[in-house]
């Protein structure tokens, strides 16, 4: 027997949802198929569970309140000034989005921000390497 029908309104039964015709033909039929009688009563059964389990009482673990407290001072403030590395990540998050990725052979993709992020490592590399040798230069000329 096909029961999909009375299936699907067994929660709808259980809500109060139903109409009075559509009640008693799904009453009808849980009266002679003991499938839908037994997923009704398993339903009563998790909602009853769930109905108690709301009515419990339940207390916090100990300390919660102080760990809660201090992880929400190590937040910054609304407004405040992020932090360079934080502003750095969204910024190139956000070109990431906006910018996407570069198709490679092989059907795999670079995102943009990893370019990005590899020219400005290689870009403060090279103006590293120009200080230093920039410095060692004014040392050797003779004045």
């Amino acid at each position: 027997m096909d029961c999909s029908y009375f299936r699907e309104r067994i929660n709808l039964y259980v809500d109060g949802e139903l109409g009075y015709l559509e009640v008693a033909e799904l009453q009808q039929h849980l009266s002679f198929c003991p499938d839908c009688a037994a997923e009704l009563a398993q339903v009563g059964e998790v909602r009853g569970a769930l109905a108690a389990w709301g009515r419990l009482e339940l207390a916090p673990p100990p300390a919660f309140a102080e760990r809660v407290m201090a992880v929400a001072e190590l937040e910054p403030l609304p407004g405040s000034p992020r932090p360079f590395g934080r502003a750095v990540s969204d910024t190139l998050e956000y070109l990431d989005e906006k910018l996407g990725s570069i198709p490679l052979p092989g059907g795999r993709h670079l995102p943009v921000k990893n370019v990005i992020g590899w020219g400005l490592a290689t870009a403060a590399v090279v103006i590293g390497f120009e200080r230093r040798h920039g410095r060692r230069s004014r040392e050797l000329t003779p004045l």
